[in-house]
């Protein structure tokens, strides 16, 4: 939503909370301090760049666990239980995703 005040246009804000361990919440303040950056506009940056080309935008490495990481996704959605997950329904919604 595009607002405008005295001539000037803007587009309106909203509030995100994120959680996150205490000492990565402080060494990224930092990282982000020493780059001229606040962890706003750095969270922002990940955002819009996201959502521009609709992946995340760096690679993620390192053993998954046992269950794959769309299911642990799934799991914190509401109105999705663990049935909907072991019938593979998962693969419907992964075509249904391509195909968008």
């Amino acid at each position: 939503m595009i607002r405008q005040k005295g001539g000037v246009k803007y587009m309106a804000q909203t509030m995100v909370n994120i959680r996150m361990d205490s000492e990565l919440k402080k060494s990224v303040e930092e990282v982000c301090s020493e780059m001229g950056l606040s962890m706003t506009t750095a969270f922002t940056l990940f955002a819009r760049k996201l959502s521009r080309e609709r992946r995340i935008p760096f690679e993620i490495t390192g053993e998954l666990p046992k269950e794959s990481a769309f299911q642990i996704f799934m799991k914190g959605v509401n109105g999705f239980s663990d049935d909907f997950l072991s019938e593979g329904r998962e693969c419907e919604i992964l075509r249904e995703r391509e195909e968008f």
